[in-house]
């Protein structure tokens, strides 16, 4: 009987996303509208909707999974909460200042009007988002049918089909407008969600000093065919880690989250330009209590494990679904459908990033124009074709979910650091500079796809960023100054 009525919570959860991205259509008056949703919401559901596309499954079943697999590097990830206020105050306000000055409906459309419509620039850009999107569009598939894979013992193609399925149709139909209110619901899915885990941790290990004495007292756990290494040495500062590379992990969160096109879009979404510092608090908050929920499941499943009450994982991106199970119907009511709910937000976003790319930015980088009235129909197709192409890249490759939802974001951040984080704070940021940064950031990501390894053990995106950033700014110095209007100028002096 409890198992039905979690399925039938998370199916009610996903009909109610498709209802409200129906609803929305009416909304989509507009190229702007779809693609964008740009100036048309508050800042509530902004910051709710912000927090559910960058909480997203690689959150919610990925960093419990890595810290479950490796101790307390990825502990980290909760000091993106602060990042959010960062962002939203120090480039907030120039993002939305931008889509004063010139029509802005995605990010090339920023990339546009800083750098005098260099259409090589846009494609750079539009290639590598492309490319990150893919990765973490597939972590959140890869996570839905873990979920389902759990829950119902679907095979995960199944899943995957079922459920992504029913989200490209309600993306399609009305583009970001749907899918920042779809998100915005999510978000306060997740959040209610991690206040009862929170409170559920608590109640069932009696605290954090608690779990440390049961898992720091004891050298390992052996269950079944599995054995996990437990101990002080996994409770220390980087881990089971080296040092070098957990310290990655503390600068992803923090450095990322402000160049990460799920937050980026969202800042020219916000209706009125004066809310922006509402709108970073209630995203700071909002991800803070799904931050911390991520974090209580991995150490409640150690903990739980430790004491001898379950018996050591053998796939760790199940820590989440197995914490809800002990803690009961609650719990898993809410979990289950979390999880659903962080996938399919952000899976929408990435959708729609994708699809516009390949509808509208990539052919205008190229001089070729389609017709406003066709765009939107070409994008509806492009969603279809991409959502194909990630259930199965998610399906058959064998990465954990935290590896794929990375790879993406350190791939994303590559691709905007020079555009936009170094572009809008920098005047003296050029058309040559950005372009060596962008073609150094898109083969040093293709050179990551391959056999190529990185030294120091370190992931390839921790070198690419440091390096497209580096030369980003080197080459603007190096060359001939870019004269900005009066408008530009003023939003960069902002």
């Amino acid at each position: 009987m409890e198992k039905t009525l979690i399925i039938g919570f998370s199916v009610a959860m996903i009909v109610a996303s498709f209802l409200i991205g129906w609803w929305a259509k009416r909304k989509v008056t507009s190229n702007k509208a779809f693609f964008g949703s740009t100036g048309m919401f508050g800042p509530l559901a902004v910051g709710l909707s912000s927090t559910a596309a960058v909480a997203s499954a690689f959150a919610l079943v990925g960093v419990p999974g890595i810290i479950y697999a490796t101790g307390n590097p990825m502990t980290f990830w909760m000091l993106s909460s602060a990042a959010f206020t960062m962002a939203y105050i120090i480039l907030g306000k120039k993002v939305r200042a931008m889509a004063e000055i010139g029509e802005v409906a995605s990010l090339g459309d920023i990339s546009d009007l800083r750098f005098n419509n260099n259409r090589l620039i846009k494609a750079l850009l539009s290639v590598v988002i492309f490319l990150g999107c893919i990765a973490y569009l597939s972590a959140q598939i890869k996570a839905g049918s873990e979920l389902f894979a759990h829950l119902l013992g679907w095979e995960p193609i199944v899943a995957a089909i079922v459920i992504f399925g029913i989200l490209t149709v309600y993306t399609a139909i009305s583009g970001e407008v749907g899918g920042l209110l779809t998100q915005a619901f999510q978000g306060l899915v997740m959040v209610v969600a991690g206040v009862i885990m929170i409170v559920s941790f608590y109640a069932m290990t009696g605290g954090f000093g608690n779990v440390m004495q049961a898992v720091g007292s004891l050298k390992e756990a052996v269950g079944g065919d599995v054995t996990k290494p437990l101990g002080p040495d996994f409770l220390n500062a980087w881990g089971r880690l080296p040092g070098t590379i957990s310290m990655v992990w503390m600068l992803i969160p923090i450095l990322g989250t402000i160049g990460q096109p799920q937050v980026l879009t969202r800042m020219y979404a916000l209706k009125n330009p004066k809310e922006m510092p509402k709108l970073s608090l209630y995203a700071a908050i909002s991800h803070a209590i799904v931050g911390f929920f991520a974090v209580v499941v991995a150490y409640g499943v150690l903990y739980l494990v430790a004491t001898g009450k379950v018996n050591p994982l053998a796939v760790a991106d199940r820590a989440i679904f197995v914490f809800a199970d002990e803690a009961g119907f609650i719990a898993q009511l809410f979990v289950y459908a979390a999880v659903l709910a962080a996938a399919m937000s952000s899976a929408s976003l990435f959708l729609s990033i994708c699809a516009g790319i390949i509808s509208r930015d990539l052919p205008s980088a190229l001089g070729m124009k389609i017709p406003e009235n066709r765009q939107i129909t070409a994008s509806r197709i492009t969603m279809f074709a991409i959502g194909v192409i990630s259930i199965f890249f998610s399906i058959y490759r064998g990465d954990m979910v935290a590896i794929l939802g990375t790879f993406g974001w350190g791939t994303l951040m590559s691709a905007t650091f020079p555009v936009f984080i170094i572009g809008l704070l920098w005047d003296r940021a050029n058309e040559a500079g950005v372009m060596t940064g962008m073609i150094a950031s898109l083969g040093l990501n293709l050179l990551s796809l391959t056999s190529f390894k990185w030294p120091g053990g370190m992931p390839g995106y921790f070198y690419i960023i440091a390096i497209a950033v580096s030369l980003t700014i080197f080459v603007s110095l190096m060359t001939k100054e870019q004269k900005l209007n009066k408008k530009l100028q003023a939003v960069i002096d902002l």
